[in-house]
């Protein structure tokens, strides 16, 4: 089989999935030379465990992997990396078991990868060939929210669509992935983005159309997964300013990002401060002048800071099998 010469593996993680994972395998393509399909403890009656051991049966690319306890997608994801790394892969997909993404639309994830024109390609539903009308419109304002989000805290800042898990990547990047630890729930797409980012990771985007109502059941809860990814996303750009703004190379960008948010936050508190006061008595002009200073020079600071981290991040983006 094999693709340009590489040996290519998907992994598929599932949570009950019983309805959906045959029409996921079945229609996976014959350039795939081995499918990892990690069963995230789906409690019974679900069929899914079963429905994959007869389809390894009759087809030998298949290898089910049964958690004993829930982990979560990342956890699935990890695990079907370390085997898939075990087995000689070279490339290796991401392919959830619902049945959203597209098996048709996989070489155009795996091409640029195994051709070497990229670590990492992953798709993108919102492009401007895409249908959005299709896409809920709760996940389009979150997905739009956090594209925003992801491009400040890993500095990719031309690639959308952060929560699409349909990607392709290098054993070598992968085995980078396996080392640092996965993020175990929901928020994976954006974990590695994050890790790319550290390790310096050539990403490219794949305009892809939107996959919805092909039976999938969402078991993705928005209000619960907000904040955690939040968090995740946080920490990611700090880590990120940290090892490559300061360990592996020293740039201003840190300290125009930190200097431009004290001087945001503090001009803000100052003027809300001085607002409540004028309430009750006057304030003088100097106050005002000064708080307005320190709010108005920081936002411009933090901007000085974005378009020098474009800058140097621009070196690790892929734009039509290129590297800028």
């Amino acid at each position: 089989m094999m693709y340009l010469n590489k040996r290519v593996a998907v992994v598929v993680p599932s949570y009950k999935e019983e309805t959906q994972i045959e029409r996921v395998i079945k229609t996976m393509p014959d350039f795939v030379d081995l499918i990892v399909v990690i069963d995230d403890a789906s409690p019974k009656p679900d069929q899914t465990c079963e429905i994959v051991s007869q389809l390894a049966v009759e087809d030998s690319r298949v290898v089910l992997l049964a958690r004993q306890e829930n982990g979560g997608v990342g956890a699935a994801i990890e695990d079907g990396y370390v085997e898939a790394l075990k087995r000689g892969a070279a490339v290796i997909a991401t392919m959830a078991g619902d049945g959203q993404m597209d098996p048709k639309e996989l070489h155009r994830v795996v091409e640029p990868v195994a051709s070497g024109k990229t670590d990492l390609a992953k798709g993108n539903r919102y492009n401007l060939q895409s249908d959005w009308s299709v896409i809920p419109r709760v996940r389009l304002i979150g997905s739009i929210i956090l594209s925003f989000m992801t491009r400040l805290a890993t500095g990719y800042w031309t690639i959308g669509d952060p929560q699409n898990g349909y990607n392709a990547a290098s054993s070598e990047l992968v085995k980078q992935f396996a080392r640092r630890g996965l993020y175990p729930r929901y928020g994976v797409p954006n974990d590695l983005l994050i890790s790319c980012a550290i390790y310096g990771a050539r990403v490219l985007d794949v305009p892809m159309e939107p996959v919805y109502n092909v039976g999938e059941q969402s078991k993705l809860r928005p209000s619960r997964v907000a904040f955690p990814i939040f968090l995740l996303l946080l920490r990611g750009f700090w880590k990120r300013m940290y090892y490559r703004h300061f360990l592996i190379e020293t740039t201003p960008v840190p300290l125009a990002y930190l200097s431009g948010l004290l001087s945001f936050i503090s001009g803000f508190c100052w003027t809300a401060v001085l607002f409540i006061r004028s309430i009750q008595m006057s304030v003088t002009t100097p106050e005002v002048v000064a708080a307005t200073l320190l709010f108005m020079g920081g936002g411009i600071v933090l901007l000085l800071a974005i378009v020098l981290d474009v800058l140097f991040a621009s070196r690790m983006i892929v734009s039509g099998g290129e590297q800028i």
